[in-house]
């Protein structure tokens, strides 16, 4: 048997990792997305995840500590590929101040090798390279574009472990969206070990970061049992914030449950059912953990908005002079530093979170 828990619609909420979550199978899949679109089914959308024992969370739910930079290795800019013969003026300065250590450049340059469509396998070895040496400066959008590079959508052959490291890396380096993905395969054991704890903890961060989708899957997680027992309380008020946010598949949820029923089924395993990219199910733990105690989510913290909200929050900053990027409802550094300098313009606490009451004051212009 399989234990099901809801999960956003990928129209709402993509999750970045269609490739590699291979043990998702969506049961059901109306057209919702956060904040707009049609009334939302009053049946949440679901996905079956293997159905392993919880462990017990650790005492202080924090995530684990680092551990990628020992396991990664990056070549030197001396071993820098050419460009090719045929590359423009402009690419052949973007070089060559990537080789003299510019980090925006080897960011600018890599992005350049890897838009083709679909990029030359060539083109895509030089983009790994200068994104590793971006990644290498501690550049957290570096690693979270390598994470994305290896799950094998753009030409490189799928690699899911290092998909999991790059993204850990760039999580722990404080990129949002990177929390929510490294939440995403605590939960699903996609190139780590499947952890309901550590992926309550990512997605915690995640949200506070203001990726409002990680609220949802925060109630998802505790209606499940993240330490092995269904906290209905503590999803309840998950799946409250998430719906105050704009996510009506949170809202539907909602519904389900003041109806007396429950987003967490179980439902038999398909016949040949694999586990994500062949790995295996962790052992048991030999020694019981401890295990915390259950608290509903703190409500005097900022609200995110939805990836729309988001967006709007770029178009806004972008109008206002402060360089967001292209709008796109993710939360990069570049939008988290305009989001810093909008609020240092204003007066007000520099946490560079995409929240409503940013968002708000955008509005007013304020």
């Amino acid at each position: 048997m399989r234990r099901t828990i809801p999960r956003p619609h990928p129209a709402a909420a993509p999750s970045r990792l269609p490739a590699l979550l291979l043990a998702a199978t969506f049961l059901s899949a109306p057209a919702l997305a956060q904040g707009s679109g049609p009334a939302a089914s009053p049946t949440p959308p679901t996905v079956q995840a293997p159905a392993v024992q919880a462990p017990a969370a650790p005492a202080a739910m924090a995530p684990e500590a680092p551990m990628v930079a020992a396991t990664l290795r990056v070549p030197t800019v001396g071993n820098a590929p050419a460009l090719p013969a045929k590359a423009s003026p402009e690419m052949r300065a973007l070089d060559a101040r990537a080789r003299a250590g510019d980090t925006e450049a080897q960011m600018e340059l890599a992005a350049a090798l890897s838009s083709g469509t679909p990029p030359a396998p060539s083109d895509l070895k030089r983009a790994v390279f200068w994104y590793e040496q971006a990644a290498a400066a501690g550049d957290a959008d570096a690693c979270w574009a390598l994470a994305d590079l290896y799950r094998g959508d753009f030409g490189l052959s799928p690699d899911i472990g290092k998909v999991a490291d790059w993204t850990r890396r760039a999580a722990e380096l404080g990129h949002a969206e990177a929390m929510y993905d490294l939440g995403l395969l605590h939960m699903e054991g996609g190139g780590v070990d499947r952890d309901p704890a550590q992926a309550a903890a990512w997605f915690e961060q995640a949200a506070d970061a203001g990726i409002a989708r990680a609220l949802f899957m925060l109630g998802a997680l505790y209606e499940q049992g993240v330490d092995g027992a269904p906290d209905p309380a503590s999803a309840r008020g998950w799946y409250e914030l998430a719906a105050a946010s704009g996510d009506r598949t949170a809202a539907a949820a909602l519904s389900t449950l003041d109806a007396g029923g429950s987003n967490v089924r179980l439902a038999a395993a398909p016949a040949g059912a694999l586990p994500p990219m062949g790995a295996e199910p962790p052992a048991p733990p030999q020694k019981p953990k401890p295990t915390r105690t259950a608290k509903a989510p703190a409500k005097d913290k900022p609200l995110p908005v939805s990836q729309a909200g988001v967006k709007e929050i770029q178009t806004r900053l972008n109008a206002l002079g402060f360089k967001a990027g292209t709008p796109d409802g993710k939360l990069d550094k570049r939008t988290a530093a305009a989001i810093r300098a909008f609020q240092k313009s204003r007066g007000l606490p520099q946490d560079g979170r995409a929240s409503q009451a940013l968002l708000a004051s955008l509005k007013k212009g304020r």
